[in-house]
């Protein structure tokens, strides 16, 4: 089972007082959130996905309070395109995102925040309460993302111990190209025995 180190637990904390101080919806995505549901990484910063419209609060009240590695701005690469801003929390690296949108070869997956935190997971460390992105999302844009085929598998592994809700799934899948959801079907069929 993966265990986050102390830092990044010290600075989820951190983040999760400030972001609910301010009244900001977010979830936490990538390696950190895959960590806390189960599969096997060793998470080194953490990102989060912030409701749009609070986005720019969150940018100002961060620089205000800790290092800025990147103002929060629009921008766009060959794989994603978000409102964006990097900051550091207690040493810890921590990437904001507001109107995410993923793409890859098959074509793209915008990421709808209501959505996403409708279904994501209520955890607790400690006393702090965070919102974390499913593992079935994780999947699906993972799959859409180069380079992130060793997460796919653990992420199908992590999907074989505890299941895969179906419905997130089919809500997600919805979103995605067609030739993304023909592959992560193909990918839980050889695996898991569904669909």
């Amino acid at each position: 089972m993966c265990s986050l180190p102390p830092r990044l637990e010290k600075a989820l904390r951190i983040l999760s007082e400030i972001l609910s101080g301010i009244g900001a919806r977010w979830v936490l995505v990538g390696s950190t959130a895959s960590c806390l549901n189960g599969v096997e990484v060793q998470p080194e910063d953490i990102d989060v996905i912030v409701e749009s419209g609070k986005a720019y609060e969150v940018d100002s009240v961060f620089a205000s309070r800790f290092r800025v590695l990147r103002r929060m701005k629009y921008s766009s690469s060959e794989v994603y395109s978000s409102h964006y801003g990097v900051f550091e929390i207690q040493g810890v690296k921590v990437e904001v995102m507001a109107s995410l949108k993923i793409c890859g070869e098959p074509g793209c997956l915008e990421v709808e925040f209501d959505e996403l935190y409708r279904y994501s997971k209520s955890l607790r460390i400690e006393d702090t309460g965070l919102r974390v992105a499913p593992l079935e999302w994780q999947l699906v844009a993972n799959t859409l993302i180069p380079g992130k085929e060793k997460r796919v598998a653990k992420i199908l592994e992590a999907l074989n111990t505890k299941g895969v809700n179906v419905e997130i799934l089919d809500n997600v899948l919805g979103k995605a190209p067609q030739k993304t959801r023909k592959h992560v079907i193909e990918l839980l069929r050889n695996t898991h025995k569904i669909y």
